[in-house]
């Protein structure tokens, strides 16, 4: 995975049912991701750029492409399998992937509609688990997801696999965990502001800002307080508008970047105490100070 320059559309002979029964599982900007059902095969989830793209379609284009690129390389249980990409008459792209049922922050939404309170420790044990698991495999094979939040988890049968997906702003990183940054291809970190880190925030150029793995870690941390709270991390937003994209609203207060705080139940709960504690490791604002996927992994007695 040396070469991050914009990737050539992948061949593939993969082809399209004529009239496929679509299920919108995702969001997106730009991009649409549906269940797709075909005949006589288990079903596969499309992502296609949107028709509305209008002049912003080149940008979603070529992080489709590197998405399929980078997916294609990866092969983990706990990462959206990839299947094909190819090309629609229209001229659209296509990334054809594993299916999986639902994004957590569907059931997360889900949930706080019925009122049914934080997600039992079980199901936040489990999402922490498999996503640590994705990411240790993700960072040692150098590759930085760059946008973890709950949007970008999936949830097959009832959690019981947890999958991590989107890699369209993902980005390599060096073998001490920063990022690689290679000569004529410019390296950003885009993610979103209310899942991003501190030192991702910052920027690149400002503050002598280093961005490395860790500022997955940070994010993933968030996600576990997504579970906990049933709220977005650092917005006062609370619908799923393009703010949840951008991290940008009109009523946005200034708590980008930081831990928010845990509600006095759930800090008072001795269940919670592991979840609670694995949260705090993964948000210190000094990214030397968070752990590693392994390290979580440890903690959590997987090794």
């Amino acid at each position: 995975m040396s070469n991050y320059s914009t990737p050539k559309i992948l061949r593939s002979t993969a082809k399209l049912p004529d009239t496929p029964a679509l299920e919108r599982i995702g969001y997106g900007t730009g991009v649409g991701v549906f269940n797709l059902q075909r005949k006589d095969q288990s079903p596969w989830a499309a992502k296609i750029i949107s028709r509305d793209a209008g002049r912003d379609r080149k940008q979603f284009s070529n992080r489709l492409q590197l998405e399929a690129k980078v997916l294609s390389s990866l092969n983990h249980p706990n990462i959206i399998g990839y299947r094909a990409f190819v090309k629609r008459p229209d001229g659209r792209e296509v990334l054809l992937m594993e299916q999986c049922e639902q994004s957590l922050i569907d059931l997360i939404e889900t949930r706080k509609e019925e009122n049914l309170g934080p997600y039992p420790v079980e199901y936040i044990t489990k999402v922490a688990v498999d996503i640590a698991k994705a990411l240790e495999y993700l960072h040692s094979s150098l590759v930085l997801h760059g946008d973890i939040k709950s949007g970008n988890v999936l949830v097959k049968n009832n959690f019981e696999i947890v999958k991590l997906c989107d890699f369209g702003v993902s980005l390599p990183l060096k073998f001490d965990g920063t990022l690689h940054k290679v000569k004529g291809c410019r390296a950003l970190y885009i993610g979103t502001p209310c899942w991003s880190a501190p030192e991702v925030l910052k920027g690149e150029e400002c503050l002598g800002a280093i961005i490395t793995s860790k500022a997955d870690i940070f994010s993933y941390g968030l996600v576990l307080w997504e579970m906990m709270t049933l709220s977005f991390p650092n917005t006062s937003t609370t619908i799923i508008n393009e703010s949840y994209y951008t991290g940008m609203s009109d009523d946005l207060d200034a708590h980008l970047g930081e831990r928010p705080p845990i509600p006095d139940n759930l800090a008072n709960d001795p269940r919670y105490k592991q979840i609670i504690e694995l949260f705090n490791m993964c948000t210190m604002q000094d990214y030397k100070m968070r752990p590693s996927a392994k390290q979580i992994l440890q903690f959590m007695g997987i090794y």
